[in-house]
C-alpha cells in the first residue's frame, strides 16, 4: 500500500484528532496542566468540513440538469456505455482568504454557500475503477464549462472512472439561475444581501458581455474551501451516496485554462494546509491542462477582469502534471513556458502544434442550452470553411496519458515520464523548416508532418490553423495513406512505451491523420473504413480496445529531465 492510499484509508478517523489552528501559534501549557480539548481554528474547521448533500436532484420534462448529455451538441446515450449522470447540491460554509506576506489568513469566515456538482459514474458499482476525476469547471465562457469531460469522456468511460464537475465561480451560478431559476434558486456564493440582476449576453452585441466580470454581492474566493470540501466529501460515508455506493480510491483534481490557474492557486496555497488538517492529502494528484504556471489572488478584485499573478510551483507530497499547448504561448507569453528546474514530483509536458482548445467537441451543451443560460455559443463552428481551416492536431492524447500517469504515480509510485519543453530562442518558440515548433512531446503526426500546424490561428486565438501539403507532395514524400498511417503508428508506439501516450491516444491520432489525409485528397486504402473524422467529433467513440500497430522501439528526443 502506498503512502497516498494509506493516508486516504485512515485520515477520516485521524482528522478528529487534529490539534491547533493552522497559521496560529499556541502558547505552551504548564507541565502540570491537564491537556485540554483539541484546538480547531477557522482554517482547520473549514478544510476538514464535510458539506451537506442534497440529491440526486430530480429530472423531469420541465427541469433538467445543466450540461446533460441528452442535450449535448450531439446527444450522447450514457446508459449505452453503462453510465449515469446525476446532479447534487452541496451546502456548507467557506472562508474568504488572503495570503499577504505568504501566509494563509482568514478575511471573512463561515460564509454560507450552496453549490452544485455534476457526477458521471458507472451505473454498477462493480464496474467502477475507484478513480474519481474532479474537474474545476471553467468559467471563461461565463457558464460552467466541462472542459476535461469533453476531452476525456470516451476514455474515462472505457476505464470505469467517475468524473465530477464542480461549479467554481459566481458568474457560473448566474448562468445556472438564468438557465432554470426554480431548479437553481438555492445556489449562492453571496457575501452581501444584494438583489440579483440577471446577467444576460446580447447576441446582437457579443462584445458587450464580459465573462470575467465580478458579480455584485458574490465572492469568487469561496472557491478554495468549496473545492476542499468536495474532496472531504468523497472520503466520507456521505460521499458513497454521491458515488452510487462506490469508494473513491484515487482522487485527482483537474483544471483547464482559467480553471488551470485556479488549480495552480489551490495547490500552492491550500494543498499543504488541507493535508495537515486532514492528516493526509485530500487530492492524490493534480492535472493542469493549458493553465500555464499562473495563479490568481485568493479573493476577487473590486473591478472586472481576470487578474493573475506569477505561479510558484512548490514541491508537494503528491504528483502534479501540467500539459501545455503551443497556443498557450500566445495567451500567457512564451516566457511563462520556459524550461526550469522543478520539484521531483512535478512535470511539464509541452505539446507542439496543439491549439489551446478543441472547438469541435460533440459533448458541449447545444446552442439552445447556452442561450437559455444567458450566454453565447460559438457559431463559427457551423461554417464549413471555418471548420475546414481548423488545426485538428489534438492535445487529448497527452491529457489522457498524463491522467493515467498521475493515477499510476499515486497508486503504485510509478513516476511519470520526464518533462518535455518547447525549444525557445529570444523569448519566442523555435520553428523548423516546415514551420512547426521544435521540442516538447513529439508524436508521429509532427515527426512526419502533413504541413504546418499552428497552435493559434491569430495572436491570442484559442484555436489553430493548418496549412497542408498538396496531394502530389504527399505522394512524393510518403507514398500511400496506408504507408503513412503505419509510419506514424510506429513512432507513436515508442511514445506509448516512453509514457507520453496510451493505446487510446494512438488510436485517436490515427483518426486525426485520416481526417487530414482526406483534406489533402489522399485516396483511402481499400480496407480503410476509418478515414474522415477524428474520434469523438461525430458522436461516436473511437474503437474500443484497439492496439496501435508496431509496438516496440523508443521515440527519439524524449530523454530530457
Amino acid at each position: 500500500m502506498t503512502n497516498l492510499l494509506r493516508h486516504r484509508s485512515t485520515r477520516a478517523a485521524l482528522a478528529a484528532a487534529c490539534v491547533g489552528a493552522l497559521g496560529l501559534t499556541l502558547a505552551a501549557a504548564p507541565a502540570t496542566a491537564k491537556p485540554g480539548p483539541p484546538q480547531r481554528g477557522p482554517i482547520t474547521q473549514s478544510l476538514t468540513a464535510v458539506p451537506e448533500v442534497e440529491g440526486p436532484v430530480a429530472e423531469s420534462g420541465s427541469s433538467h440538469m445543466w450540461s446533460t448529455m441528452d442535450r449535448a451538441r450531439v446527444p450522447l446515450d450514457l446508459a449505452e456505455r453503462g453510465y449515469v449522470e446525476e446532479e447534487f447540491f452541496l451546502s456548507g460554509t467557506a472562508n474568504v482568504y488572503d495570503n499577504a506576506g505568504g501566509e494563509l489568513s482568514v478575511v471573512t469566515k463561515d460564509v454560507p454557500y450552496v453549490n452544485n456538482i455534476l457526477v458521471r459514474r458507472p451505473a454498477k458499482k462493480s464496474d467502477s475503477s475507484g478513480v474519481v476525476l474532479v474537474d474545476i469547471l471553467n468559467a471563461s465562457n461565463g457558464f460552467p464549462g466541462e472542459d476535461h469531460w469533453r476531452r476525456m469522456w470516451d476514455w474515462a468511460m472505457e476505464e470505469g472512472h467517475t468524473v465530477i464537475g464542480v461549479t467554481s465561480k459566481p458568474i457560473q451560478v448566474d448562468a445556472l439561475k438564468n438557465f432554470d431559476a426554480e431548479r437553481y434558486a438555492d445556489l449562492t456564493w453571496d457575501v452581501e444581501d444584494v438583489e440579483r440582476e440577471p446577467i444576460v449576453a446580447d447576441p446582437a452585441n457579443p462584445g458587450s458581455f464580459n465573462p470575467f466580470m465580478v458579480v455584485p454581492g458574490a465572492e469568487e474566493g469561496l472557491a478554495w474551501d468549496i473545492l476542499t470540501q468536495v474532496g472531504t466529501l468523497l472520503d466520507s460515508k456521505e460521499g458513497r451516496e454521491v458515488l452510487g455506493g462506490q469508494k473513491a480510491k484515487t482522487v485527482l483534481l483537474m483544471g483547464q485554462s482559467q480553471s488551470g490557474v485556479y488549480l495552480n492557486t489551490y495547490a500552492s496555497n491550500f494543498h499543504e494546509a488541507a493535508t495537515e488538517a486532514n492528516r493526509g492529502p485530500v487530492f492524490d494528484g493534480y492535472l493542469n491542462t493549458v493553465g500555464a504556471v499562473l495563479e490568481r489572488p485568493l479573493r476577487q478584485a473590486e473591478k472586472d477582469g481576470f487578474v493573475t499573478v506569477p505561479g510558484s510551483e512548490p514541491g508537494l507530497d503528491v504528483p502534479f502534471i501540467t500539459v501545455t499547448s503551443e497556443g498557450d504561448a500566445g495567451l500567457f507569453g512564451a516566457a511563462t513556458l520556459a524550461e526550469k528546474d522543478l520539484p521531483d514530483n512535478r512535470r511539464h509536458w509541452q505539446v507542439p502544434s496543439t491549439p489551446h482548445t478543441d472547438l469541435l467537441s460533440t459533448v458541449i451543451p447545444a446552442d439552445e442550452e447556452i442561450y437559455q443560460a444567458g450566454r453565447l455559443p460559438n457559431t463559427q463552428v457551423k461554417d464549413p470553411a471555418f471548420r475546414e481551416a481548423l488545426n485538428p492536431y489534438p492535445l487529448e492524447p497527452t491529457i489522457i496519458a498524463a491522467a493515467e500517469s498521475l493515477v499510476s504515480w499515486a497508486k503504485k509510485g510509478h513516476e511519470a515520464a520526464p518533462s518535455q519543453w518547447f525549444d525557445q530562442a529570444g523569448g519566442a518558440l523555435v520553428r523548423d523548416e516546415h514551420g512547426n515548433v521544435t521540442g516538447g512531446v513529439r508524436y508521429g503526426l509532427i515527426e512526419h508532418p502533413l504541413g504546418r500546424y499552428l497552435g493559434a490561428a491569430a495572436p491570442g486565438a484559442v484555436y489553430g490553423s493548418a496549412d497542408l501539403i498538396s496531394a502530389e507532395e504527399f505522394a512524393r514524400t510518403y507514398g500511400t495513406r496506408e504507408a503513412y498511417l503505419e509510419l506514424i503508428a510506429e513512432f507513436d508506439a515508442g511514445q506509448i512505451e516512453a509514457g507520453y501516450l496510451t493505446e487510446w491516444g494512438a488510436e485517436y491520432f490515427q483518426g486525426v491523420a485520416n481526417t487530414l489525409l482526406d483534406r489533402i485528397g489522399v485516396p483511402a486504402s481499400a480496407d480503410d473504413d476509418a478515414a474522415g473524422t477524428p474520434p469523438g467529433h461525430d458522436g461516436t467513440p473511437p474503437g474500443h480496445g484497439g492496439t496501435a500497430p508496431g509496438h516496440g522501439g523508443t521515440a527519439p528526443g524524449q530523454a530530457k529531465k
